[in-house]
């Protein structure tokens, strides 16, 4: 008669929560970072126009209920030429025993704000969005 394997109880279960988190879409690759050797969150932003990289206090995290909304800055609010702001919306995901990644989608939005304008009713922020794939790791640091 065959073994029968007992089934893990959810106690018996190890989960994990990535810490890195790489992803691509039209043209942009994101690649954050919960923590590094340092204990400070890293995230790195590349377009065909610029690079950006991040560290600690310069990334803004919010937990929103769905995920964290992860934010930094690709252009400081010039009066002439406008702010812009780029964030990826970090889904909630779970490792199983020995796993180590998972495929994730999620959305990156770009936020623009005017630089010097005449005052005038109207919504300031503009917003492009942009779908996301890639991977969520656990990384040992």
């Amino acid at each position: 008669m065959d073994q029968v394997e007992p089934i893990a109880r959810s106690a018996d279960v190890v989960s994990n929560s990535p810490t890195q988190f790489d992803l691509r879409g039209k043209d942009i690759h994101v690649s954050f970072s919960t923590t590094s050797i340092t204990g400070r969150p890293l995230m790195q932003y590349r377009d065909r126009r610029r690079q950006v990289s991040a560290s600690g206090d310069e990334i803004r995290q919010v937990d929103v209920g769905i995920g964290t909304l992860v934010t930094i800055e690709l252009q400081s609010n010039a009066a002439d030429a406008g702010g812009i702001l780029f964030s990826v919306l970090i889904p909630h995901a779970q490792l199983i025993g020995r796993d180590r990644s998972v495929k994730i989608h999620t959305v990156g939005i770009t936020t623009r704000t005017p630089g010097f304008v005449v005052p005038s009713t109207r919504q300031v922020e503009t917003y492009t969005e942009v779908n996301l794939s890639g991977e969520a790791t656990l990384v040992f640091s």
